[in-house]
């Protein structure tokens, strides 16, 4: 007895049109190139009940791409948690459905004069290397061993390509250090968030916590992950609530301060006052340059301004992340910092001529 995955079917049973989505502005970007990119966009982390994406951590939950662009609608959530719940609870109805929508995607390339690919993996971070389904019970990657599948995941030892058609670029975050040396050590690309909006201020390398230092590519420039060349980092411009991210998530530099580019800083705070404020010790007025929620990274943060002639002070905050209030490390340093109507404004005060001694206020 065959199994209902029609149109009808999907319409009156999960209120979903489709499964894949194809007009992204980022993958219509690859047609230039001559592909055409279909992506699965389901509802990520425990939006659904249950965890889509295992190894998220607060800041990429809290930054996730969820929040940037057509996902803010509340369409596009509703069929977001659709599908998801469709995949949850009727897997292998769902992966026929896919399979089914795979093959007309095809087609539909093959009219354009277009390649197609596919990224099963848009706002969630699932094993579909797992997945097998149908009579065969095979993964959708063998059943279509001639197309392209690519994903960006945060769940460690997945490998680089599962299969010979599945290319897999690991995503930093804040709490994947270990992992991200594991898969540069192994050769896999990397995928890093900068907190920048603009793609010429990516940096031109980038140096990983094992100490490999390889160039920064414009992945923003398209989504076809599976043309990169090897041993690169994929770097990303910050969206949508990224923007406001506290966890460390997000990189301004190499994670720490980047002395060249103080002007960023205060960028930042234009955007955003900051619930932590402006500070007096003694004397002296402080203002924050940056949070994190690992102690370790912002004692280092410290050092490096002391190093360069500055006072540094680590203050113990709760800000809310990912709708929960967590404990941060904010890093104060000498200046001012004012709100005004148009938003704030911050300016760091001059460094002394010789280093400060080391010494972490906690």
């Amino acid at each position: 007895m065959s199994i209902d995955v029609s149109n009808r079917y999907i319409k009156s049973e999960w209120d979903l049109s489709g499964l894949l989505t194809g007009q992204n502005s980022k993958t219509l970007k690859g047609e230039k190139y001559g592909y055409r990119t279909w992506i699965l966009h389901l509802s990520p982390s425990t939006l659904s009940g249950k965890n889509t994406c295992p190894s998220a951590s607060l800041g990429c939950a809290s930054a996730c791409l969820n929040t940037s662009g057509l996902g803010n609608c509340g369409n596009v959530k509703t069929a977001r948690l659709n599908r998801t719940k469709f995949f949850q609870q009727d897997e292998e109805r769902f992966m026929l459905r896919l399979k089914k929508e795979i093959e007309s995607a095809v087609k539909n390339a093959e009219r354009a004069d277009l390649i197609p690919a596919f990224r099963l993996n848009g706002t969630s971070d699932i094993k579909w290397e797992k997945v097998k389904f149908g009579e065969d019970n095979k993964t959708i990657f063998e059943y279509f061993p001639d197309l392209q599948f690519y994903d960006y995941t945060k769940i460690p030892n997945r490998g680089k390509k599962p299969f010979p058609n599945y290319e897999i670029v690991y995503s930093r975050s804040e709490d994947n250090d270990r992992f991200v040396a594991d898969a540069m050590d192994d050769g896999q690309n990397v995928a890093v968030v900068f907190g920048t909006t603009d793609t010429e201020e990516l940096p031109k390398t980038w140096t990983g916590p094992g100490g490999l230092t390889w160039p920064v590519l414009n992945g923003d420039k398209n989504d076809l992950r599976f043309l990169d060349p090897p041993k690169r980092v994929v770097g990303l411009t910050v969206k949508g609530q990224g923007t406001k991210d506290t966890t460390g998530f997000i990189l301004y530099g190499n994670g720490v301060l980047d002395f060249t580019k103080l002007s960023e800083y205060e960028k930042r705070a234009k955007r955003d006052p900051s619930i932590l404020g402006q500070r007096k010790y003694g004397e002296k007025k402080y203002v924050p340059i940056q949070s994190k929620v690992s102690k370790r990274i912002a004692e280092r943060t410290a050092e490096l301004l002391r190093a360069d002639g500055r006072n540094a002070r680590i203050v113990e905050h709760k800000p809310i992340i990912a709708g929960k209030k967590r404990t941060a490390y904010a890093v104060y340093t000498p200046g001012q910092f004012q709100r005004t109507r148009k938003g704030a404004n911050m300016r760091l005060a001059s460094r002394s001529r010789r280093p400060m001694p080391i010494y972490v206020r906690r």
